[in-house]
C-alpha cells in the first residue's frame, strides 16, 4: 500500500496475481477553494435552521410512536398491529418522517421499478448502505420492519421508534439472540402476507459505495423470495458518504444540510426467486444476489466486511485486514538485521540478531506481558538460523493464529482451518519453520500476501527503479526470493 493511497493495494512486481479492490471503508472529500466558500456561508445560514428544525420533527415523532403501542403486552406486540393504531400512528410517523428528510435537504425522492407486495417478496434487501441517513429507503417501501440492535432500545426516540416498528432486536451480549432472531425473521417471512415486508441491509455496515460489502446470511435464511432495492445518491459532491475512515457524523450531517438540495434514488429490481439449492444454502443465496445488484450498481461485489472493530476481506482461506499497519513491524525486523526472506548470518547471536523483548513491545504496541512473551519468542523460532528440533518448537494453533494476527492482522478464528490443512501432511498437531517459510514466502497465494504487506511503503519506490532496472539486462529479486534476468527484446 502507497503512503498516497493508503486504501489501496499495489503490487510490488509484474507477476500476475489477485488484485483487491480499493478499500471500500474509506472516504475522501476533497473540496475546491469556491466550495470550500459555499460551504462556509451556507454552513452558517441553512445548516443550523434545517438541523434544528429536524431535531424538532424527530421529537414530534416520539408521540405517534408511543401511542401505537401503549397499554399493549408482549404477548400482542408478537402479532402485527392492525386497526386504528396502525392507520392513524403509521400515517404520522410516514409524514412526520418524510418532512424530516425533507428538511434536511432531501427535496425529492426519486423512485424507480416496482415495489412487490409481501406476498411476492416478504423480505427487502437494500445496499449500498453508505451512510445514516440510509432509512430513507424506508418511505418508498412504507416503513417496513427492520432489524436493529437491541441496544438502540435506550436511545432517546430511537427506541420508541423501534418499539412502533416492532424491530426485530438482536443482542450482541446473549449468545441465544442469534438463533432467537433468525426464528423470527423465519416466521415472519412464511406468514403469507400477515407480517409486512422485512428489510434489511445486508451489508451490516456503511461503505463509500465504490463496490458492495460481502453479504451477511441472515435476510436470505428463511429461503423466500426476496426483492432487492439499489439506494443512490447522484449529487454533484458526495456529503452524504459516512464510512469507517472519513468524515464523522457531525461533519457529514453539516455538509449535507449545507447543500441547497440532496438528491436520492431509490430502484426496486425484479424479485429474486431463490432456486432449491440458495433456498437450503443461505450463504450461497447472499452471495448470489449481492454479485445481481453489484451488476446493477455497475460496481464489484467483494468479500470485504467487518469483524468485531476491523475492516477484512478474504484470500484463499485467509480473512486478511484491509490496513494491518505493519510498517513498525518492519523497522524491528530491519534493526534486528532479519527480513522475512533472509537472516543476517553475519549479527552476533543473541545481539543484533534480535531487538529485546522491550523494544518488540514497544514497537508493536503490545501492553499484555502474556501477549508480548508468546509473540516474541514465536519470531525469535520463525527468524532462526538453523531449524530447532522438537517437539517444543512447532508452531501450533494458537501460535499460528497470533503470527497471522500479527502480521497481516488475520482475526485468529480464521486462521485455525487454515493451520489444520498444513498440518495435514504431517502426523503432528504443529508446523515446523521449514513449513512455515515454504507457505509464507513460496505458496503461490499466501507467498504474495506476505510479500505485500511485509513491504513498507517506501520501497514501494525502490521496487519501481527495479523494475526499471530489468530493462537493462539487470538481475532482480521477486517476492518468492527467486531472481528474473531480463532478455533483449529481440529474444
Amino acid at each position: 500500500m502507497s503512503q498516497g493511497s493508503p486504501g489501496d493495494w499495489v503490487p510490488l512486481d509484474p507477476t500476475p496475481g489477485p488484485s483487491p479492490p480499493p478499500n471500500p471503508f474509506v472516504h475522501e472529500l476533497h473540496l475546491s477553494r469556491l466550495q470550500r466558500v459555499k460551504f462556509c456561508l451556507l454552513g452558517a445560514l441553512l445548516a443550523p435552521i434545517r438541523v434544528l428544525l429536524a431535531f424538532l420533527v424527530l421529537f414530534l415523532l416520539w408521540p405517534f410512536a408511543w401511542l401505537q403501542v401503549a397499554g399493549l403486552t408482549e404477548e400482542q406486540l408478537q402479532e402485527p398491529i392492525t386497526r386504528w393504531r396502525k392507520t392513524i400512528c403509521h400515517s404520522g410517523v410516514l409524514g412526520l418522517s418524510r418532512l424530516l428528510f425533507f428538511l434536511l435537504g432531501f427535496l425529492r425522492i426519486r423512485v424507480r421499478g416496482h415495489r412487490a407486495s409481501c406476498l411476492e417478496a416478504p423480505v427487502l434487501v437494500a445496499a449500498p448502505h453508505s451512510t445514516f441517513f440510509d432509512p430513507i429507503v424506508l418511505l418508498p417501501c412504507d416503513l417496513p420492519k427492520v432489524v436493529s440492535r437491541a441496544e438502540n432500545l435506550s436511545v432517546p426516540v430511537i427506541g420508541a421508534l423501534l418499539r412502533f416498528n416492532q424491530a426485530i432486536l438482536v443482542s450482541r451480549h446473549d449468545p441465544a439472540s442469534r438463533r432467537k432472531v433468525v426464528e423470527e425473521v423465519r416466521r415472519r417471512a412464511t406468514s403469507k402476507g400477515k407480517w409486512p415486508q422485512v428489510l434489511f441491509f445486508p451489508e451490516g455496515t456503511c461503505s463509500n459505495k465504490k463496490a458492495l460489502l460481502k453479504f451477511k446470511p441472515g435476510a436470505f435464511i428463511a429461503g423466500v423470495p426476496v426483492q432487492p432495492v439499489l439506494i443512490r445518491y447522484p449529487n454533484s459532491l458526495d456529503t452524504t458518504t459516512w464510512a469507517w475512515r472519513g468524515p464523522g457524523v457531525l461533519k457529514v450531517l453539516w455538509l449535507t444540510a449545507s447543500q441547497p438540495c440532496s438528491l436520492v434514488d431509490v430502484e426496486f429490481l425484479p424479485v429474486y426467486q431463490p432456486s432449491p439449492e440458495e433456498s437450503s444454502n443461505p450463504t450461497l443465496y447472499a452471495n448470489n444476489v449481492q454479485r445481481v445488484m453489484a451488476q446493477a450498481l455497475g460496481i464489484p461485489a467483494t468479500e470485504c466486511e467487518f469483524v468485531g472493530n476491523l475492516p477484512v476481506t478474504v484470500v484463499g482461506q485467509l480473512k486478511v485486514a484491509l490496513e494491518p499497519q505493519l510498517w513498525e513491524l518492519g523497522k524491528v525486523l530491519r534493526k534486528a538485521g532479519l527480513s522475512p526472506g533472509c537472516v543476517d548470518a553475519g549479527a552476533e547471536p543473541g545481539r543484533s540478531r534480535m531487538v529485546s523483548k522491550e523494544e518488540f513491545a514497544k514497537q508493536l504496541q503490545l501492553s499484555d506481558p502474556h501477549t508480548v512473551a508468546r509473540a516474541f519468542d514465536y519470531f525469535q523460532q520463525l527468524f532462526a538460523e538453523e531449524e530447532p528440533e522438537g517437539p517444543g518448537h512447532l508452531l501450533y494453533k494458537d501460535g499460528f493464529g497470533t503470527i497471522l494476527h500479527l502480521l497481516l492482522g488475520s482475526p485468529r478464528p480464521s486462521t485455525a482451518t487454515l493451520h489444520a490443512e498444513l498440518c495435514q501432511s504431517t502426523s503432528t498437531q504443529g508446523l515446523s519453520l521449514c513449513q512455515f517459510q515454504n507457505f509464507s514466502l513460496h505458496d503461490p497465494l499466501y507467498g504474495r500476501l506476505f510479500s505485500t504487506y511485509l513491504r513498507p511503503p517506501h520501497t514501494l519506490r525502490a521496487n519501481s527503479q527495479a523494475l526499471e532496472a530489468t530493462s537493462h539486462g539487470i538481475p532482480t529479486p521477486t517476492f518468492n526470493g527467486t531472481v528474473n534476468t531480463s532478455k533483449p527484446k529481440n529474444d
